[in-house]
């Protein structure tokens, strides 16, 4: 638990918010019963020096930028505090007041910074709320293990190996790669059994180790941790279990009778195609629509209604809006900041302002589906087509895939398949079954 959070210039609180049960969050202007904790802590801290030591029943976090002291009192059990949470403060409190105001204010009157501390009630409640990778569950990234992974992926290991813990942006910068390359280098080093992640909102950190493996003790002297550049960046979110569902992601399954598919049709008259592989086969689908306005939410309801009719039996991980990346693998459906695009590839891309799909794979089996849907008058009618040839399609993808995980004979099976449907279904089939049944 988060206890109390001071920003303090010159023996003076900027900042100071209690958190603790029963207390009233907002402090005023002096320390308190935590005035003898401020002297101590001020007499003996160092300018760029991170530190944590345990007083009591509190673990204080500090750090001590030029005549700036960032302080956190938590719980003794509380971890990423001085990885995560005291940088992002920093971050946060200059990116509201730039440093270089900070440090030539002076005077009593600190209700300038009241502002603040809406701004940072929301980060606190985002790092309580946090997901974190289960300590013990992957394996600890060193230089031996980064020697094993594939030599494309080593200079981003490494940097994560000597930063200790790095976010999307600091990868990026670090290493000089594409956002895309970083994502996939990630991926893979994960993939590999490496790295913990923390989710803070919609922002991942990738540490060597699980934060719970190094708690300080009463009799332990102050652990001064590795400095970490604070940044903003725009992160990736990367699921660490199948259970857990990054914030701002809804996992849900849309009403497809309030979807409206002739108007889809009417709307995109060709590559809708893209569209149906990219649900059908998990792949994410980025959507521009602007302004925010209550038509423009309607219109995206509609639509996302009647995406639902591509995948009648199956949820959908939708983002109504996003302003920060969030990884292709956490989500179906993501209406993104137009300024995000950079930091997506190949994603399809449903352009609703200029009304193109851009990117995106054609299916000559579902562009087929789709023109027998074109001949249709009633959205109910799509939507039984699409029942039942998806149901179709899942059935031979789930066979086709446990033929190709036990290494069975696959020719009967194939010409079965040529012989009673059209044959484009089977690239369909097979794409389906490496992406939802091969896993």
């Amino acid at each position: 638990m988060i206890k109390r959070v001071l920003i303090i210039k010159n023996n003076q609180p900027l900042v100071y918010r209690n958190y603790e049960p029963g207390a009233d969050p907002s402090t005023g202007t002096s320390f308190g019963d935590y005035q003898s904790i401020v002297e101590s802590i001020t007499s003996k801290a160092i300018h760029g020096q991170q530190r944590e030591e345990i007083s009591g029943n509190n673990k204080l976090v500090y750090e001590l930028d030029e005549s700036i002291l960032f302080l956190v009192s938590t719980d003794t059990n509380e971890v990423g505090v001085i990885e995560i949470l005291i940088p992002e403060l920093k971050n946060l409190f200059f990116a509201v007041f730039p440093k270089d105001y900070i440090l030539e204010w002076s005077g009593d009157d600190t209700s300038v910074f009241k502002g603040f501390e809406s701004k940072l009630d929301q980060l606190r409640s985002a790092f309580e709320n946090r997901i974190m990778t289960k300590p013990g569950s992957r394996r600890i990234l060193d230089t031996l293990s980064v020697m094993e992974l594939p030599q494309r992926l080593q200079k981003t290991a490494l940097k994560i190996l000597d930063a200790k813990i790095a976010s999307f942006e600091e990868i990026i910068k670090t290493t000089s790669v594409s956002p895309q390359e970083a994502v996939a280098n990630i991926q893979e080093i994960l993939n590999a059994g490496f790295l913990y992640t923390t989710k803070i909102a919609n922002k991942v950190f990738y540490s060597v180790k699980s934060f719970g493996d190094a708690a300080p003790s009463a009799a332990a002297a102050p652990i001064v941790a590795p400095s970490i550049t604070p940044t903003a960046p725009s992160l990736p979110v990367q699921a660490t279990t199948a259970s857990e569902t990054p914030l701002g992601v809804e996992v849900t399954k849309r009403d497809m009778n309030k979807g409206n598919m002739p108007f889809l049709m009417k709307q995109f008259k060709k590559d809708l195609d893209k569209i149906f592989n990219s649900i059908i086969n998990k792949k994410l689908i980025l959507v521009i629509l602007d302004p925010e306005t209550d038509k423009n939410q309607v219109l995206l309801n509609m639509l996302l209604d009647t995406f639902q009719c591509f995948v009648p039996e199956r949820e959908l991980r939708i983002v109504n809006f996003a302003n920060d990346f969030i990884h292709p693998r956490d989500a179906d459906i993501i209406r993104i900041d137009k300024n995000l695009l950079q930091f997506y590839s190949n994603e399809t891309l449903l352009d609703l302002d200029h009304k193109k799909i851009i990117n995106g794979d054609n299916s000559i089996y579902l562009a087929d589906i789709i023109k027998e849907m074109v001949k249709l008058k009633h959205h109910s009618e799509c939507v039984s087509l699409l029942i039942n040839r998806v149901a179709l399609i899942e059935k031979l993808a789930q066979d086709w895939a446990k033929i190709k995980k036990l290494n069975l004979p696959s020719e009967d099976f194939i010409t079965n398949v040529r012989t009673k449907h059209n044959p484009a279904i089977i690239e369909v089939m097979d794409n389906v079954a490496v992406n939802l049944f091969m896993d």
